[in-house]
Formats: C-alpha cells, sequence, structure tokens
C-alpha cells in the first residue's frame, strides 16, 4: 500500500474522533492534554531514554501532561505562575536526580521544549475555545490539517524549487504557495458554513490572515521540530500515526499556528 493511501486512511480513522472532542469544552482539555501526553512521551523517549532514566522521563511526561488540565479547569487565570511552579518543580528534581554535569543541561533544555513548545502552545486551544468559540477553535486545528495536505499535494506534484532549509530539504515553494492558497480557499468555505447556520459573523478577510498565519508558521513549526529529529539522527519521533509518524510529528506545525492565530483574534477583538 502507498504511503499517501496509509496517511489518507490513518487520518480518517482518527480524525472523527478528534473532532468529535470539540462538542464540549471538558472533552477539549481532555483532549489537549492526552495530545501533549503522547507527543511529550515521544519526545522524552526519543531523546533522553538514551541515557536510561526510566524515571525522569515519566516524571516529565506526568508535570508535563498535567498543565493543561489544571489550567483548563482550575487555573484558567493564572497560566503563567502555573506554568513557572511546574518548571520549578521539574528543575528542583532534576538537579537531584542527573549528577552528569555533561548531561544535565540536555534534560533541562528537553524539558523546556515539551513544556513550552508541546503543552502551553498546545494549550492555546483552551482560550481559543473560550473566548472565540468551538468552531474557531476548530478551525484553527483543521487550519493545520488543510494546509498540511495541500502543501503535501502541491509539493509531490509540482515541487521543483526547494526551500532553503537543511532540517527538511524536501519542502518546496510550490507546496508552500499551493498550502497557503488552498487553506485560504478552505477557510472561506468554512466561514460561509458557520456564519450561515451559527452564531458567527466573522470577516472573510481574515480567511488570506489564517492561511499566510497557517503556511509561514506550519512550516516553521515544522522545521524546528525536524532540527530536533536531525540533531538526534530520528527520521520520526514515534509510529502513533501510520504514514504520518508520531503524534509530535503531527502536530509540530499547530505548536506554532495556534498561539499565533489566538494572538491575533486577540489583537483584533480590542
Amino acid at each position: 500500500m502507498s504511503e499517501t493511501r496509509i496517511r489518507i486512511i490513518s487520518a480518517l480513522i482518527i480524525a472523527p474522533f478528534v473532532v468529535a472532542c470539540f462538542v464540549s469544552y471538558k472533552s477539549l482539555v481532555g483532549l489537549v492534554s492526552s495530545i501533549v501526553l503522547l507527543a511529550s512521551a515521544e519526545l522524552f523517549f526519543s531523546t533522553l531514554m538514551r541515557y536510561k532514566r526510566i524515571g525522569i522521563v515519566i516524571l516529565y511526561t506526568s508535570l508535563v501532561s498535567i498543565f493543561p488540565i489544571l489550567y483548563g479547569l482550575w487555573f484558567i487565570n493564572r497560566p503563567v505562575e502555573l506554568l513557572s511552579s511546574i518548571f520549578i518543580i521539574a528543575m528542583t528534581l532534576t538537579l537531584f536526580t542527573i549528577k552528569d554535569k555533561n548531561k544535565v543541561m540536555e534534560f533541562y533544555g528537553i524539558f523546556l521544549i515539551a513544556l513550552v513548545y508541546i503543552s502551553m502552545n498546545l494549550s492555546f486551544f483552551i482560550p481559543l475555545y473560550m473566548k472565540h468559540g468551538a468552531a474557531v477553535a476548530l478551525l484553527t486545528l483543521t487550519l493545520s490539517w488543510a494546509y498540511d495536505s495541500f502543501a503535501y499535494f502541491f509539493g509531490i506534484s509540482f515541487g521543483k524549487h526547494k526551500l532553503p532549509s537543511i532540517y527538511s530539504p524536501n519542502k518546496s515553494y510550490e507546496g508552500l504557495i499551493g498550502g497557503i492558497l488552498g487553506t485560504i480557499i478552505y477557510t472561506i468555505i468554512y466561514f460561509m458554513i458557520i456564519n450561515r447556520f451559527f452564531d458567527y459573523n466573522l470577516p472573510y478577510w481574515y480567511s488570506l490572515v489564517f492561511g499566510i498565519i497557517t503556511g509561514i508558521f506550519d512550516t516553521f513549526g515544522d522545521l524546528f521540530e525536524s532540527s530536533i529529529k536531525r540533531a538526534y539522527d530520528l527520521k520520526h519521533m514515534g509510529n502513533f500515526m501510520p504514514g504520518h509518524g508520531g503524534m509530535f510529528d503531527r502536530i509540530d506545525g499547530l505548536l506554532f499556528v495556534a498561539p499565533v492565530i489566538y494572538i491575533f483574534l486577540e489583537f483584533m477583538s480590542k
């Protein structure tokens, strides 16, 4: 079976479950925490487990995964204090656990990447849902899906001019432009549906901004994760989704897109 077919089948199996979690706020919080759990575990096991420190890896995964739950259910107005507290706890325990001065900075760095890049950035779906509604939160998720799909298709079909990146050399300008254009069209259609059938009144020019934001920041997010994989000589962080790699591989671009979409919407709402 071709890789493209495997990617499609895998996405069709998992996507409906993910979309269903946007039905209620608590299920969304559970979804975010579950994805953080899987993605951070993949990162920790792919990088730090070479030192055979299973205890600290499990501890790190637990601390990173609990952030969306605590933030979404009890500390919605105190995210900075919560983030700082988790960081201090993790670093204090690391000091007592990792005695090798040549390794300790790697543990610090990988945990910080998981806490900020994965857990905090994905948790932007929580205020997106609360302040801008389920439809906008779901749109933010599917923007990344749409861009990845269009960019993959245009890159495979027409990609001749490669983006200047040593971390992901197969990306092309054709894929980038095609992905942005496809995402803009997708967003216009999405706006037409929610503006007509639901209580939304989103300006159609947002579709242009959303498409550009997604194209640029999804690409940067993917390149950031690719740089980590290249540093550790990895093709994928995991195998959770056949044809896509691990959960971390699937959400890498989204982790840059979600915060920027939220910041844009907050700026426009003032």
